[in-house]
């Protein structure tokens, strides 16, 4: 059987450790493994996230990111990591497919926020350390922030993503037309113009006379280009 050592380095390589992870590891069946892993919580070597998931870790962006398969770290907590806004947050925010739980892990909410598979791509991967998170692409980020301003805070900081976003036009233009949303498309390209200067109207035909709030019925502005009622 694995000494002691060798298997908490090898659990020391796993992001998420489960019932399986100990059954892979050691070849023991699950009685033996469920042992294994109220010994090792019990010694502070693991902790335990929610019922049948435990880590080695402490980074939280590396145990959200990896607590659910496909997810990637998203809206407010994407700009967070990125830099994009100065705010601390306690919530760390994962696109997921499914429906799953909150949870409380070393003083942080793990939210995951259900994206439709539509809407659920744009993100890669990031090297930390042995490790890898998962974050939306600016060109996303951006777009997400749109979608659920809600989850954003407050327009300030949909803002701050815009102000602050590294921008790939072909690729935003390309990701905006795979959505498809004639409303993401007429907010986005007019924060981006009225922010960055960026001008994408060769790229679209609005093909309509619709005015819709920027994200305030309140906003007294028109923006006759792109059909915005606005405060800005």
């Amino acid at each position: 059987m694995m000494k002691n050592f060798e298997l908490i380095r090898e659990l020391s390589s796993e992001p998420i450790v489960t019932k399986a992870t100990i059954k892979r590891i050691v070849g023991c069946d699950d009685r033996y493994a469920y042992t294994i892993l109220n010994r090792l919580r019990n010694r502070g070597i693991i902790k335990q996230i929610k019922k049948g998931r435990y880590t080695a870790l402490d980074d939280i962006y590396i145990i959200s990111t990896n607590m659910y398969t496909p997810s990637y770290l998203c809206l407010w907590s994407a700009s967070s990591y990125k830099g994009y806004t100065e705010q601390i947050l306690g919530e760390i925010q994962v696109a997921v497919t499914r429906e799953h739980k909150e949870v409380e892990f070393n003083n942080y909410r793990i939210t995951p926020i259900r994206f439709s598979e539509k809407i659920f791509f744009g993100f890669q991967k990031l090297n930390a350390g042995n490790f890898s998170i998962f974050i939306a692409e600016d060109e996303k980020l951006l777009i997400d922030s749109l979608l659920f301003p809600e989850r954003m805070g407050n327009p300030e900081e949909i803002k701050k993503v815009f102000k602050n976003a590294e921008i790939d036009e072909g690729k935003l233009v390309n990701y905006l037309k795979r959505i498809g949303n004639k409303s993401l498309i007429k907010r986005c390209c007019f924060l981006l113009e009225r922010i960055r200067g960026i001008d994408l109207s060769d790229n679209f035909q609005i093909g309509d006379r619709n005015y819709i709030p920027l994200f305030s019925k309140k906003g007294k502005k028109i923006d006759s280009k792109w059909r915005i009622r606005h405060d800005l």
